[in-house]
């Protein structure tokens, strides 16, 4: 896996300025969060590794049209200063759902959010949509739209009804809590995630416990006999696969990549995936090298669409965050847009890219005449999303299978988000098979 790492978190790209590692997802961390999760930040203070990293800049929310400037999110010390943010959120982004009475009602759902144990609200919010949860605590119109677009954006599922009715609210209230409540934060790895974070982990494991890490190991299928996994089939170039025995499987890959190692699915693991796989999203990334003479103001960006509520791109102005990967003089941006599968349809990668590039000019006048560079639109509609939707996840310990164990993204529980969070479902694997309450 590390060998291959520069995808994971990174990736290298050959652009007009030479070769740099280009940071798509800046990495969460949940160290914060007043105890639950345990992801690669608790891990690399564990097993003593070396890495440092910076806290990113807290992000800057945009509205399309509005002509206003951003809206940066505050870390709110209390929750009723957290309350008043949302309501200045709502007033910048739809002033006319203000209402009188709004905080009082407001402000024991956030407190709720806030205040909840984090370990509980990762299990019990997790699969529970955005429209579950507001409904069960509001039948307000202005409050049904104020967590419908934050959450959009806190998903990272963009479009508004697909947030609505499919997005995690457990997902989404992680990131509530990072980014307004103050409980972590996202992190920027020095110099960049596979040389700051991975391989500083990795060998410190190594070191610690001296033991072997393989990194080119071709898993071809994972062994089930007798309602048992046994082992794995391990690929060998010319050869009869490899047979490895084993008391216990854990698997740690991408979940569209599960059907792919059993020869029979496991009917639990066959029943989770068939949801998924009917919710395709799609998304375009895009990757843009400018000129000096167009200010880039802020790191993580929100654009959103006031009469939809869908947060319609995100990103990062990466020379500000990470100066020492941008030559001088240079500035690099990287960002995406997440769609509906209809509107993935209709518009097409070219389409979606000149959106993108007319929401830049917006935010950042002068921006299409400063580009020097910009990278093919890259995207597909697939079932994406599954990690950030309420769908059923994956159970680390497979109900049906005994000693097979799942780690990894679209596993449950998982305390957290996106790299901290799925960093962390690997100690939730290990504290079920040592039977341990902590680590």
């Amino acid at each position: 896996m590390i060998r291959v790492l520069r995808l994971a978190g990174g990736r290298r790209l050959i652009l007009s300025w030479d070769t740099m590692l280009l940071c798509i997802f800046l990495l969460i961390m949940t160290s914060e969060n007043g105890g639950g999760g345990y992801g690669w930040a608790n891990a690399a203070k564990d097993f003593g590794a070396g890495v440092r990293l910076h806290y990113s800049r807290e992000p800057r929310m945009y509205f399309k049209g509005s002509g206003k400037s951003f809206l940066t999110v505050p870390k709110c010390l209390t929750s009723g200063e957290a309350a008043k943010w949302l309501i200045e959120f709502l007033e910048a982004i739809r002033p006319d759902l203000v209402k009188d009475g709004l905080y009082k009602e407001l402000l024991p759902m956030v407190d709720e959010i806030l205040t909840k144990d984090f370990k509980l609200m990762c299990e019990e919010w997790d699969e529970i949509s955005v429209k579950q949860w507001v409904e069960a605590r509001s039948k307000s119109p202005s409050i049904k739209y104020l967590f419908t677009a934050l959450m959009a954006g806190y998903c990272w599922t963009g479009n508004a009804d697909y947030t609505w009715e499919n997005g995690s609210f457990g997902k989404g209230a992680v990131m509530f809590r990072i980014w307004i409540g103050g409980h972590g934060s996202m992190a920027v790895a020095i110099p960049d995630p596979l040389d700051g974070i991975c391989m500083p982990i990795a060998n410190a494991i190594r070191d610690k416990y001296e033991c072997e890490i393989r990194c080119n190991q071709d898993v071809s299928q994972v062994i089930i006999e007798g309602g048992k996994a046994t082992g794995v089939a391990v690929k060998q170039e010319g050869q009869q696969d490899k047979i490895i025995r084993a008391d216990r499987v854990i698997i740690a890959t991408t979940w569209l990549d599960y059907p792919n190692l059993f020869k029979i699915m496991p009917a639990s693991l066959a029943k989770n995936m068939s949801e998924p796989l009917k919710q395709k999203m799609g998304g375009v990334f895009l990757v843009t090298g400018l000129n000096d003479t167009v200010k880039l103001d802020g790191a993580f960006f929100l654009i959103y669409d006031p009469k939809t509520g869908s947060s319609i791109q995100g990103g990062c102005a990466q020379n500000i965050e990470q100066p020492w990967n941008i030559p001088e003089g240079k500035q690099l941006v990287w960002s995406y847009s997440t769609k509906s599968e209809e509107e993935f349809n209709r518009l097409g990668l070219d389409g979606i890219a000149a959106q993108m590039n007319e929401n830049f000019e917006e935010i950042y006048p002068g921006f299409k005449n400063a580009i020097e560079f910009q990278s093919p639109p890259k995207g597909a509609a697939y079932p994406s999303h599954y990690r950030f939707s309420s769908l059923p996840k994956i159970r680390q310990k497979s109900p049906d299978v005994k000693g097979l164990y799942f780690a990894g993204e679209c596993t449950w529980p998982m305390y957290g988000q996106i790299t901290d969070g799925t960093a962390g479902t690997g100690a939730n694997v290990a504290r079920m098979i040592l039977d341990a309450d902590s680590l």
